[in-house]
């Protein structure tokens, strides 16, 4: 992010970019090495992901970073001449207390969030993968903000065991499983250790409980960095508050070919792997996930609890209980958004590991109803590679403005994987994203 100033603007420049979003650096908790790296972002950072020859650094951004430091402080009186804070998709990014945000995968939202007293305020709410160890065995970050500029960390909510003997000995796994059986504690463990795959976590409130509910990708692995999908379900995990502590319920797979149509891997029934929860409008919640072997997309109701699927995978009816969009198109990373016309939209990638594709955009009037492909969203740099990112949200802002929100994957520090946020626009029925280098939230 940035600051500008009309009347103080060469000041107000570099303080903040990216990242930082106090008006000095003393106030910001950036050191001076903080504020020199923001800038790996902005052009090429990794050299094996971030290259983006046609992205050019805006003018005032390098007339800023050729400034000298003493020219870039500002006392209070100068802060409050700032009037506008600006995005720069790719830069990295820190929270209120000068760390680097961790919320891969994730998901930003609007929802009701506790605070004083328990009275319960509207807040955008992040959640994703903190990828401080890698990929496996991450834990569930939750950040939380008023403006989507600042961001409080609320701790990581959903925490990987690091051992079997931490669920009987933690005092912060006891709090949340002193109920359950050995036997329960050891499928737990199975579930959710630090050497297995913990990603793509989604959030949702639930009015009728008053609760939290986490979905997650749940799968096994052998060892550490070696990693296998062969379990594919869906994790789920409940709180009262999204600051957590999450409680485990379990995992599960998920809605299944029906008999009379062609299964693209029928070997792994119900399988799970991607996935995006989406809560329309009178409630009614549904989860959107990558199955059969990624070469499947699907969109399951959920129960009234969002914690299981509205139908048993056995009993549920195709098109009443879920649906299957486009078999055998090798998609991965869906959303799954309604826009103000009304019109379901589904948006995912193609499967290339951790290098970027082009996006492509599904739409229909009804969700499970028809599903008409409508291409590529994106125009401008890289369009054809998704500005090199990958999906994983579209939010809306409380002003109306729709950002779609992308991952750039750094496949050699993941840690520093890099998030996209784009202004997000309907041309009709049609979704589009062009590139911007920075720009202003409305």
């Amino acid at each position: 992010m940035k600051h500008c100033n009309k009347k103080g603007k060469r000041k107000a420049k570099l303080i903040g970019l990216a990242a930082c979003v106090a008006a000095t650096v003393t106030l910001s908790g950036c050191s001076l090495y903080d504020i020199a790296d923001l800038f790996s972002g902005l052009g090429k950072g990794s050299e094996a992901l971030y290259a983006n020859e046609n992205q050019q650094m805006p003018t005032e951004v390098a007339e800023a970073q050729t400034g000298s430091m003493d020219n870039n402080i500002i006392d209070e009186a100068e802060q409050k001449e700032i009037t506008e804070i600006a995005i720069l998709p790719g830069a990295s990014w820190l929270d209120t207390d000068g760390n680097v945000i961790q919320a891969h995968g994730g998901q930003i939202q609007l929802m009701p969030v506790p605070g004083e007293n328990g009275v319960k305020t509207e807040k955008y709410v992040w959640v994703g993968e903190d990828k401080s160890s890698g990929h496996l065995g991450n834990d569930v970050a939750v950040y939380t903000s008023d403006d989507l500029y600042h961001w409080e960390f609320q701790g990581d909510v959903f925490r990987a065991v690091e051992s079997r003997e931490q669920l009987d000995e933690d005092s912060y796994f006891q709090e949340l499983y002193q109920d359950h059986t050995s036997d329960e504690l050891d499928e737990i463990y199975n579930c959710i250790n630090k050497n297995t795959v913990i990603e793509r976590p989604k959030l949702l409130y639930n009015h009728k409980n008053d609760n939290y509910v986490l979905w997650l990708h749940s799968d096994d692995s052998t060892e550490k960095n070696t990693y296998k999908y062969d379990v594919g379900m869906a994790g789920v995990a409940v709180s009262d508050s999204p600051a957590g502590p999450f409680k485990f319920l379990g995992r599960y797979r998920l809605s299944q070919c029906p008999d009379e149509q062609i299964d693209c891997f029928p070997s792994s029934k119900g399988e799970a792997r991607d996935m995006n929860l989406f809560q329309d409008e009178d409630g009614t919640a549904y989860v959107t996930y990558t199955s059969e072997n990624n070469k499947t997309l699907y969109i399951s109701k959920l129960n009234e609890d969002y914690t299981y699927l509205s139908t048993d995978p056995e009993k549920a009816v195709y098109k009443e209980d879920f649906i299957r969009i486009f078999p055998g198109a090798m998609r991965e990373a869906p959303v799954l958004f309604k826009g103000d016309n009304g019109r379901y939209y589904l948006m995912s990638s193609s499967t290339t590991g951790w290098m970027s594709n082009q996006a492509r955009v599904w739409s229909a009037d009804e969700i499970f109803g028809d599903w008409q492909n409508d291409g590529n969203p994106c125009f401008g740099t890289d369009a054809d590679i998704t500005f090199d990112t990958q999906s994983t949200c579209v939010f809306q802002t409380k002003e109306g403005q729709w950002i779609y929100y992308g991952d750039r994957w750094n496949s050699t520090d993941l840690a520093d994987s890099r998030y996209i946020w784009l202004p997000l626009n309907f041309d009709g029925n049609r979704v589009v994203i062009k590139w911007e280098s920075d720009f202003v939230l409305k």
